[in-house]
């Protein structure tokens, strides 16, 4: 399970922090997509990727490795309440919004 953040909102959080410069001065704020933007990136990202792309993929999986953490979501509590920022794009228009930048974008790869 990862928490996902589509950079949009980073990049919002980025200026609302310049814009409150007063509070956000010398603090640490977790910027993630938060509870509420949580996806298993293969039980759910990979069938969101397959009927996006039209086709399976094929997937090798290893063991888990050393470290490797199984959840991870920001508790993005302090930026909400500091500075009134939450992630404004969602798992599903993400993924969209990714797929359709790399589908027009393919020279970059």
């Amino acid at each position: 399970m990862r928490d996902i953040l589509f950079v949009d909102d980073l990049l919002n959080a980025y200026d609302l922090a310049v814009e409150k410069n007063d509070i956000a001065r010398g603090q640490v704020y977790n910027l993630g997509g938060g509870p509420d933007n949580v996806m298993s990136i293969w039980a759910e990202f990979q069938p969101r990727l397959e009927n996006l792309l039209g086709k399976s993929i094929n997937v090798a999986r290893g063991d888990w490795r050393p470290g490797d953490q199984r959840v991870f979501y920001a508790d993005i509590t302090k930026a909400e309440k500091e500075l009134g920022w939450k992630p404004a794009v969602n798992v599903e228009a993400g993924v969209q919004k990714l797929f359709t930048w790399v589908k027009e974008n393919k020279n970059f790869f």
